[in-house]
């Protein structure tokens, strides 16, 4: 594998691959891109940058003439769990795709286009349905910078429903796993869950953060904040322990200490 081909993917997660892979990046996809596309080297898809729905479509029909024209191979999708509908207990890869947010129809949407692909061009497609991976160079409004950020500059945090239940995952796990992708090359379709597991509120997450720094932020409610979807968003891992042997290593505490150290040092101190 001389290069990996990346696109659409959360900018932060960049400097990420760049250190385990030698990667050719484009931020957002386009008809001027096809020449990128080798069958040798694997491909690397979010679902970022897609403002309209215009935009999947322009999406899928660069993916398709490379799909026809020999140039797509091995295909990993960095999906979300708002694919899912919301429910109040571990998500399932076998659950109901029917997302509720715009991110979630935007994943979903592109995982249609992906599935078909794979199916009409014999392409090999991993879909990684993630639940919220943080780390280095993520920044806000993403909960765990921002509650560190606060905490570094002993602020306040806006939160609008501190109970509601999320799954975190360090990002070196995720680098991890996508090398376990790319190492184990599954065949044909599969559909994976990415998490740790383990259930943690808001609120739970504010008071470890603040135990692993050692420092301290106000929490104020904010109604603004306030998202009806998925009150509780929590994967089932069972299917990628199993099948692939991936479990997350990096507990949330150590997770945050590392973050924290980054965003220290990012503000100079």
């Amino acid at each position: 594998m001389s290069e990996v081909l990346i696109s659409n993917v959360e900018k932060w997660l960049t400097p990420h691959l760049e250190r385990a892979f030698k990667i050719r990046y484009t931020e957002q996809l386009k008809h001027s891109h096809f020449t990128a596309f080798d069958p040798e080297n694997p491909y690397i898809i979010g679902f970022e940058y897609i403002g309209e729905f215009t935009d999947i479509g322009s999406l899928g029909d660069v993916l398709h003439m490379a799909a026809q024209m020999g140039r797509l191979k091995t295909l990993i999708y960095l999906s979300s769990y708002g694919v899912y509908s919301p429910k109040k207990k571990l998500f399932s890869e076998d659950d109901i795709v029917c997302p509720k947010n715009f991110v979630g129809t935007r994943s979903a949407m592109l995982e249609d286009i992906l599935v078909y692909l794979a199916n009409r061009y014999s392409l090999d497609l991993t879909v990684l349905r993630l639940f919220n991976p943080y780390g280095p160079y993520q920044l806000s409004p993403y909960v765990v910078p921002t509650v560190l950020e606060k905490i570094a500059t002993e602020g306040t945090v806006n939160i609008g429903d501190s109970e509601k239940v999320r799954d975190f995952f360090y990002i070196s796990d995720l680098i991890d796993l996508v090398k376990l992708v790319l190492e184990k090359d599954p065949k044909g379709i599969n559909v994976f869950n990415v998490g740790s597991g383990v259930p943690t509120s808001i609120s739970q997450l504010i008071v470890k953060a603040q135990e692993v720094t050692g420092g301290s932020c106000d929490v104020i409610f904010d109604a603004t904040k306030l998202r009806e979807e998925y009150d509780y968003a929590v994967a089932d891992i069972t299917r990628i322990k199993k099948e692939l042997g991936w479990e997350p290593k990096v507990s949330l505490e150590e997770g945050l200490a590392l973050t924290y150290q980054w965003i220290l040092g990012r503000s100079g101190k």
